[in-house]
């Protein structure tokens, strides 16, 4: 909290320097309130040998906060996020039936500024410095809970050239949100499903992540303080129905990682079909990681997707895609050549809602799926992945297949502008063996 206040102190500072000169007043005045109320009920229950772990949970929250007027192309935002448990009497933080992943650190309701930034913006140039939202391939909020991860840096974006986006940033710190309450700190499903260390060098086998906490973002990653994350990034959209984008973050001390995408739209008749591809690569880079991890890291991960968007008779907005991966092994390599995702970024096309196997070493997965409108305003999304979990994964003891079926009901309200409700199903088989579970969630989104 003191950091946060010091934070704030200097930003408005700068504010009040780059303002005074032109209408600071105005720009308060003609200041925007933003935010997103949220409300979230999860309910996942295991099969007879693991029914111990069964947990559900209702919690309220969201983010609230303004964003003043720019003056001379310059803004200041800040943003506070809460989560707090319904009922918290009957499941209190002790409880362990009472689900993790909406709330803080020991299951607790936690408020924090989660944004605090300025935003400056030049012709075809913007920067903006401080705590705010990032979403990129390998570092990204994962908003899949109450409340995401949030970073804090620098990122300039500039579209001088025609069709083309070039990004550059430095990141330093981050906080995560209320997801990662659902792995152990440090343990190797973690390390490959988004999540890392959270300030310790040891697995955890219980979370023990400070939910909203900025810390440095390798201490986050590895446990180790480092000199952060530097993003360079180029996306290209000059050949006719095809955007191409190329990603390296350097993440010093621990390794570089290199994320390239493209996808080509062809239009046969009524029917456009996109054929996208990915490929990450994941080097070593500095010793910290080795020290912690016990080898140097390496990676190689393929994807590949097919989607068809067509016309249908009755229903509208109809999607059918298909998608593969593949992630390599060297048992040379840290987590035996499995990627390493601990800021968020999880692009993989085959990754299920909660099943992100994909990532782990000497793994090949599938994915089918359609989305359709059912009337105007509520559509529905099926899918089913399929991963086969090789000898090399270290989070498991042995070979084995695993799966999941999700179904996603989402409803935009059309007497109520701007909320959205979802209802979603998860059902997994042997997502560690021999363990099956099933999964419910409804999620209400109002953004103002």
């Amino acid at each position: 909290m003191k950091k946060a206040l010091l934070m704030s102190a200097i930003l408005a500072a700068g504010v009040n320097f780059a303002m005074a000169a032109s209408d600071l007043e105005s720009a308060f005045k003609e200041s925007k309130i933003l935010g997103q109320f949220r409300a979230f009920y999860i309910d996942r229950n295991y099969n007879d040998a693991f029914s111990k772990n069964d947990r559900s949970a209702f919690a309220i929250g969201g983010k609230f906060g303004f964003e003043t007027a720019a003056v001379n192309g310059l803004k200041f935002g800040i943003m506070a996020y809460t989560t707090n448990a319904i009922n918290p009497n009957t499941m209190g933080g002790t409880n362990s039936h009472m689900d993790p992943s909406l709330f803080g650190k020991d299951r607790k309701g936690v408020t924090y500024i989660g944004q605090l930034y300025l935003n400056y913006s030049y012709k075809n140039t913007n920067i903006k410095i401080g705590r705010q939202e990032i979403n990129t391939p390998m570092a990204g909020m994962d908003d899949a809970r109450m409340l995401p991860n949030l970073f804090e840096g620098a990122i300039l974006t500039n579209k001088d050239i025609p069709k083309t986006t070039l990004i550059a940033g430095h990141i330093w710190s981050m906080a995560y949100g209320t997801f990662a309450n659902a792995y152990g700190a440090c343990t190797n499903l973690g390390l490959q499903a988004g999540y890392g260390c959270g300030g310790y060098t040891s697995p955890q086998t219980v979370a023990k992540y400070d939910t909203g906490e900025f810390m440095n973002i390798g201490k986050q990653a590895i446990g180790k303080n480092t000199s952060g994350v530097t993003v360079l990034a180029v996306i290209y959209e000059g050949i006719p129905n095809l955007k191409l984008q190329a990603w390296d973050y350097a993440a010093w001390d621990i390794a570089n990682i290199i994320y390239l995408q493209g996808d080509y739209t062809v239009k046969t008749g009524q029917v456009k079909t996109t054929i996208s591809a990915q490929y990450i690569n994941e080097s070593n880079l500095g010793d910290k990681a080795k020290k912690v991890l016990g080898k140097e890291i390496g990676a190689n991960y393929f994807g590949a997707k097919v989607n068809f968007n067509m016309p249908m008779p009755v229903i509208q907005n109809f999607n059918l895609y298909t998608a593969y991966s593949v992630n390599g092994s060297d048992k040379d390599k840290a987590l035996n050549g499995g990627l390493i995702t601990p800021w968020g970024g999880t692009p993989g096309f085959v990754q299920g809602t909660v099943t992100r196997l994909g990532y782990v070493a000497d793994t090949s997965a599938w994915k089918v799926g359609t989305s359709f409108d059912i009337i105007k305003g509520l559509n529905l999304h099926l899918a089913y992945s399929y991963f086969n979990v090789g000898s090399d994964a270290v989070y498991s003891s042995k070979t084995h297949d695993a799966s999941e079926t999700d179904w996603d009901l989402t409803w935009k309200c059309r007497l109520i502008k701007n909320l959205e409700v979802k209802a979603r199903g998860i059902y997994t088989w042997n997502f560690i063996p021999g363990q099956d579970f099933t999964e419910y969630r409804l999620i209400a989104n109002y953004n103002f």
